[in-house]
């Protein structure tokens, strides 16, 4: 079981999650979860289904907002700021379902992925290229998704 949060003296820890709670209409999906991460530690939750791990996680990478509680991350409280951003700075997810196009390249699921979010004038070819390059995947670009293992695939 992860130790409690830091709340105060001594070093702070990169990620601390403190008194979150979420409520959805009526029913308190988590109460008060806090947990504090080092540098380098892994932590795991464990719980029947139900229990609220993923509504935790969807709270520390940013896709659900708490009802209350603070996260933060080096010190900086990040409990508002947005998923990408989040991500920008380390702290982000993978979903255990995988939605890749077996039949295409590497290459072309991440340009449909940056067709689908594209901004402006961004070409979704560059974008695909530098998201491969960013993620380590350059050297299997041209091979089909569904030859991937899962751990390249995700």
């Amino acid at each position: 079981m992860p130790r409690p949060a830091w709340t105060g003296g001594g070093a702070v820890s990169t990620l601390e999650v403190h008194e979150v709670s979420v409520n959805f209409g009526g029913n308190m999906a988590v109460n008060g979860v806090s947990l504090a991460v080092d540098e380098g530690e892994i932590v795991g939750l464990i719980g029947p289904n139900g229990a609220g791990k993923t509504t935790t996680f969807n709270v520390i990478t940013g896709l659900q907002a708490p009802t209350r509680g603070t996260i933060r991350l080096d010190g900086d409280d990040i409990t508002k700021l947005a998923a990408h951003r989040r991500a920008r700075r380390g702290v982000a997810r993978t979903f255990q379902r995988l939605e890749l196009f077996g039949s295409l390249t590497v290459r072309d699921n991440l340009r449909t992925a940056a067709e689908l979010r594209r901004k402006g004038g961004d070409d979704p070819g560059a974008v695909a290229d530098r998201i491969a390059e960013r993620v380590g995947l350059t050297d299997v670009v041209g091979q089909r998704a569904d030859s991937l293992s899962t751990g390249k695939a995700r």
